[in-house]
């Protein structure tokens, strides 16, 4: 689709300071595989605008995308939430006005070829907004014991509370001092993580995709440990989003192989 007339459908991501993100370029290339009539667009919003453009997109997009500080933020505006959403208690994808997490939806997918190794398996995740979450349902789900280590007790403790009411029950920590077996960094901090706390670990996940290899997954590398990068989970949600909106399966592979061709990665 090379063209904007008056049935072009109109799609998003929604957050703020979101000058790095990929997301136009991925959907974009889709919506032109498939000769979908679809533009995505990067909504950079400041704070105090928030609740006037988050309820006009609701209504003008067809579908959109959340992401940081917004996840948890969109959640009073929707009409309706997934189960996806509801049990983290956060939104990164929007449809006709029904909230999804994608990012837990993506790391269902990821993590399904792990299942051995997490069942029974200490994870130590960083953060604790909407990535943390996702990615505490999603692990718990495979049998991990969860902990959050975050910088705001508070906050910690909202969410422990809050997945607890689905039965999941987590551990707040000031930091990695149990033996662990993975380790999460759901924050924009790659650093945020300690070198002692990959050590004796199988497993690293990174939600960080800019650059493609943080300082995180260098150290993981050095060390020998398995990792999943910020890249690969960016990319599944992206088309966790896609089957949502359209109902397609569109190739992980055809999407990387495009990004890595108009060097919008490195």
């Amino acid at each position: 689709m090379s063209w904007i007339d008056a049935s072009t459908k109109l799609y998003g991501v929604l957050g703020k300071n979101i000058f790095y993100t990929l997301s136009p370029a991925i959907h974009n290339y889709i919506f032109r595989e498939i000769s979908y009539n679809a533009v995505y667009l990067a909504f950079d919003v400041s704070e105090d605008k928030f609740d006037i453009i988050g309820r006009a997109l609701i209504e003008l997009c067809e579908g959109f995308n959340i992401t940081i500080p917004y996840k948890e933020r969109i959640m009073g505006f929707l009409y309706s939430l997934d189960r996806s959403a509801e049990v983290v208690g956060a939104v990164n994808t929007v449809y006709r006005g029904r909230g999804y997490n994608t990012d837990y939806l993506a790391l269902l997918s990821i993590l399904k070829r792990y299942s051995n190794v997490l069942r029974g398996s200490i994870c130590y995740i960083y953060g604790a907004g909407g990535a943390s979450k996702a990615s505490a349902v999603a692990l718990y789900e495979y049998g991990c014991e969860v902990h959050i280590v975050n910088r705001s007790l508070e906050r910690a403790q909202h969410m422990a509370h809050y997945l607890s009411r689905y039965g999941i029950d987590i551990h707040i920590d000031s930091d990695c001092s149990k033996k662990r077996d993975v380790i999460v960094n759901a924050t924009p901090n790659p650093s945020i993580v300690p070198d002692k706390c990959l050590d004796g670990v199988s497993l690293v996940i990174e939600f960080v995709y800019n650059p493609i290899e943080t300082s995180l997954i260098k150290r993981a590398k050095t060390r020998g440990v398995e990792f999943i990068d910020g890249l690969k989970i960016l990319i599944k949600q992206a088309l966790e989003a896609q089957r949502i909106w359209l109902g397609i399966d569109f190739p992980e592979e055809k999407v990387l192989e495009y990004l890595y061709a108009r060097k919008l990665i490195r």
